[in-house]
């Protein structure tokens, strides 16, 4: 756990860090004066290490005439779930254009009635042009919804590598 001391008494220390991590947008959780403050921060919207919803932990030990901080971030549980299930639900859409895409293009191609034909099927008419355009709007639906996975992935990544930055600068700023 990373870890950054001060020159200051373990209450005077507390207090600013408790203050200086208010201003920075944090609401408490719990605190047990002055030994350990749990503070949340961020948005379940944000997506970078400053602005998703995390947890922050700081643990305050007195060392001689000095105070080292011990801190410990974390993103929080809500953040990751809407993470998760928002590309689950991209991965199941997606899976479901490929499909229905393959199976018109297999329908506008040997005219068998499949589990889609009736999209494009007016009068027991094959509508091609109306085909054609399901096709190609399915595949680039498809298209961007793997392109969204890959950029939720890369901020879930990038966030919970990255997620001690915020307490970080906070806490050392401390004069």
């Amino acid at each position: 756990m990373p870890q950054y001391t001060v020159n200051f008494g373990i209450e005077e220390t507390y207090a600013k860090a408790k203050a200086a991590l208010i201003e920075k947008g944090c609401s408490v959780v719990y605190e047990e004066q002055p030994r350990q403050l749990v503070v949340r921060q961020g948005s379940l919207w944000g997506i970078s290490p400053k602005t998703a919803h995390k947890t922050v932990t700081v643990t305050f030990k007195l060392t001689g005439d000095k105070t080292n901080m011990t801190y410990r971030s974390k993103l929080a549980s809500d953040w990751k779930n809407v993470t998760i299930v928002g590309c689950v639900l991209s991965l199941v859409l997606g899976v479901v254009c490929v499909w229905m895409a393959l199976d018109l293009s297999q329908f506008m191609f040997n005219g068998n009635p499949s589990f889609w034909s009736w999209l494009i099927t007016s009068n027991d008419t094959i509508r091609v042009n109306t085909g054609e355009a399901f096709v190609n709007l399915a595949y680039g639906l498809a298209v961007f919804l793997s392109i969204i996975i890959v950029i939720e992935t890369a901020i879930y990544v990038y966030a919970g590598r990255n997620i001690e930055v915020f307490t970080e600068t906070t806490l050392t700023q401390l004069t």
